[in-house]
């Protein structure tokens, strides 16, 4: 393998690493959330950033998340510009992947700066809150002429996104990115039930954030966009609330678990 690859092969397992961390925690404080409800308030960024940090070794433990969120982000946009995933730029679909990937990597750039934030000790109240976030990039927009237009955008990508976790989850081709020769029947068995379960979750957590950013564009009210937290509210107010918050809370600590098995297993 050469150096380049190998190189790539750090990154891309670091960030991997550090998403492990991030989802197996966001699980953790979903399914407590389904004891308490005031525990959907810790269900946030910060929150997991704030509960590393409370650890032994806790700011030690903290800079290696956020480093790890710095280089899946460069990973990110490494696959984007170096075309590690083989896209055919003469495919619709495939441009569009591109253009994900460069945004993906922003995401994981904003994640670390919340991290840091923690880090440093400067959050504000609030910080890292995902509907808050929501409503303020609505809010935002919402003051220009195309800004509903934009918002309606982002509704519609995201529900696109959620589309594409359903799809993972049920062909489970993401099965293609390892290096199955080195994982047993049994290992392999756990990846491909792990990622279904954790992309059938995000899938789910995405398409209603999507419609939550449609409504607040159809409405023209930015109080209607809403995050991870408001995703688990409405979950919690169907029939047989708790019992989805639960599964959405299990599928998430698997995705963490899909999320290991990428860092070690990854084909880059």
């Amino acid at each position: 393998m050469s150096n380049s690859s190998n190189l790539l092969g750090i990154i891309a397992g670091a960030g991997y690493s550090a998403k492990t961390v991030m989802y197996s925690m966001l699980g953790v404080f979903i399914l407590t959330s389904v004891i308490s409800a005031a525990g959907r308030e810790k269900t946030t960024q910060t929150h997991v950033f704030e509960t590393v940090q409370s650890q032994p070794f806790g700011q030690v433990l903290l800079i290696a998340v956020i480093a790890g969120l710095i280089c899946y982000a460069l990973w990110r946009w490494l696959q984007g510009m170096l075309n590690t995933e083989s896209l055919d730029m003469g495919k619709a679909k495939d441009i569009i992947m591109r253009i994900f990937l460069f945004v993906s990597g922003l995401f994981y750039f904003g994640a670390a700066y919340v991290g840091i934030t923690v880090l440093t000790g400067n959050e504000s109240s609030g910080s890292g809150q995902g509907d808050s976030n929501s409503e303020k990039i609505s809010q935002q927009l919402i003051q220009y002429e195309w800004g509903l237009a934009v918002i309606a955008a982002i509704g519609a990508a995201v529900l696109v996104f959620a589309f594409v976790q359903f799809k993972h989850a049920y062909k489970a081709d993401f099965m293609k990115k390892f290096e199955t020769e080195k994982l047993s029947q049994s290992a392999q068995h756990a990846t491909r039930s792990a990622g279904r379960c954790g992309y059938t979750a995000r899938g789910v957590v995405y398409m209603l954030v999507g419609s939550f950013f449609l409504v607040s564009a159809y409405r023209h009210d930015p109080s209607e966009a809403g995050g991870l937290q408001q995703a688990l509210t409405t979950l919690t107010q169907q029939s047989f609330g708790p019992y989805l918050l639960a599964a959405v809370g299990i599928g998430f600590v698997l995705f963490g678990v899909y999320c290991a098995f990428e860092a070690r297993y990854r084909r880059t």
